[in-house]
C-alpha cells in the first residue's frame, strides 16, 4: 500500500468504464466455469481471454505454462484426428436433419399400416362393400397384408395339427413300450395246505351234538 494521500481519478468515459467492468465480470465467470468443468470431467482444459486493450496481458486458465503445453499438444495432433473430433454447425444440422427424416419415414409407414388395418376391419365387419375409392398403393399393401395373414393362419393350423398328432400318439406308444405284468405262481405246498374253515351256527343241530 502506498503511503500518503492517494488521488483517485475516475474515467471520464462511462461507456469504457462499464464495458471494462462487464468484461472483467464475464471473464472471471468463464474462468471459474472452465475450472469446474475440468474438475468434474477429469479432463484438462484451458481458456485464454484477451483484454479490451491490446497492451494488457490476456487472462489464462489454469496457468500460462500449462496452457502453452496443452496448446502445443493440440497443434501436434494430425489433421485426421482433429477433423474427427470437431463437429461444426453444418455437420450437426445435417445429423439432425437425417434423424428427422428417418422419424418422418417411420411415422408415415406406421400411419399406412394403421390405414390398412382399419380398411381390413371395415371389410370384415361389412362396413365396406368395395375398394373403388382406394388408390393402387393401398390396394397392393392390402393384398400383401392379407397374404401375410393367410400364411400366418396356415402355419398356426399346421402347428396345432402337429401338436394334436403328438398328443394322441403319445399314450399308445407308452402303452406298447410298457411290459405286461406276469402272474405270480404260488408253491404247491401252500396250495395243498390251505383248508377251508367251516363256521357253524350255534343254533344248528351239528353244533349241539
Amino acid at each position: 500500500m502506498p503511503r500518503g494521500k492517494t488521488t483517485i481519478h475516475p474515467k471520464a468515459n462511462d461507456v469504457e468504464r462499464t464495458s471494462r467492468h462487464e468484461s472483467k465480470r464475464v471473464s472471471n465467470g468463464i474462468l471459474d466455469e472452465v475450472q469446474e468443468v475440468s474438475m468434474l470431467c477429469n479432463d484438462p482444459a484451458y481458456v485464454v481471454i484477451d483484454d479490451i486493450d491490446d497492451t494488457a496481458e490476456p487472462k489464462v486458465c489454469p496457468s500460462m505454462q500449462e496452457t502453452t503445453n496443452m496448446m502445443q499438444s493440440c497443434l501436434d495432433l494430425p489433421e485426421s484426428s482433429v477433423d474427427n473430433g470437431v463437429l461444426d454447425r453444418e455437420a450437426i444440422l445435417h445429423k439432425k436433419l437425417a434423424q428427422a427424416e428417418n422419424k418422418l419415414k417411420r411415422m408415415i409407414s406406421e400411419n399406412r399400416q394403421l390405414d390398412i388395418i382399419i380398411i381390413m376391419n371395415d371389410i370384415i365387419a361389412g362396413l365396406r362393400k368395395n375398394m373403388d375409392d382406394l388408390d393402387p398403393v393401398h390396394i397392393e399393401e392390402l393384398q400383401c397384408m392379407i397374404a401375410m395373414s393367410r400364411k400366418g393362419i396356415r402355419n398356426r393350423i399346421k402347428e396345432l395339427r402337429s401338436e394334436g398328432t403328438e398328443a394322441s400318439s403319445l399314450p399308445l406308444a407308452q402303452l406298447v413300450a410298457q411290459p405286461m405284468a406276469q402272474p405270480v405262481a404260488q408253491p404247491a405246498s401252500q396250495v395243498g395246505s390251505v383248508k377251508p374253515e367251516i363256521i357253524e351256527d350255534e343254533d344248528s343241530p351239528h353244533a349241539s351234538a
